[in-house]
């Protein structure tokens, strides 16, 4: 019978030592920053990643993120944006508002956060001057934008007793 008792003994303060030199200080994995840095982008591609964040501090998780192509006049002057919901590349942001869009053809985008398609709640990224921030990617290179701040307001998934969250239905015109 001791020599049962003796070495599960010895087991234990075996592993009441070893749990002592764990650190006891906890993380919140939620909290963590998740962006790592991304593959290498192919030979001509280019990569972008950031962070969405609305202006009261929290990380936007869950939000689609698209890259519209721009499109420039003669010798480069004005130009447009062009946003195809089929074509251009998009993701969506992760728990910690980071994204990624790896692989796509240089050149220059406008950012567009948010639904375009479903419920029209979207932003497009401004310069301070109100017209539309032009990110410049560049081949074989990874651009990290850093931290897009929006003000999106979000549609609720269910109606709620909250006045402004759904706007009031129209008719559709007439063609």
């Amino acid at each position: 019978m001791k020599r049962v008792v003796l070495p599960l003994l010895s087991v234990w303060l075996i592993l009441l030592t070893s749990c002592s030199l764990i650190s006891t200080s906890t993380v919140n994995p939620k909290v963590l920053p998740t962006s790592t840095t991304p593959p290498q982008p192919e030979s001509g591609m280019a990569t972008i990643v950031g962070q969405v964040l609305h202006d009261q501090g929290y990380p936007m998780t869950n939000t689609i993120v698209r890259l519209a192509d721009v499109a420039r006049g003669a010798q480069g002057r004005g130009g447009a944006f062009i946003l195809d919901l089929a074509r251009s590349p998009g993701t969506t942001t992760d728990d910690n508002g980071y994204f990624n869009i790896q692989n796509v053809d240089a050149g220059e985008y406008v950012i567009v956060v948010g639904d375009v398609e479903l419920t029209g709640s979207y932003e497009i990224i401004e310069e301070t001057n109100g017209s539309a921030k032009v990110w410049n990617l560049l081949p074989d290179q990874i651009t990290d934008i850093g931290t897009l701040t929006v003000s999106l307001v979000l549609p609720t998934p269910f109606p709620t007793a909250i006045p402004g969250l759904y706007p009031a239905p129209t008719a559709y015109p007439y063609p």
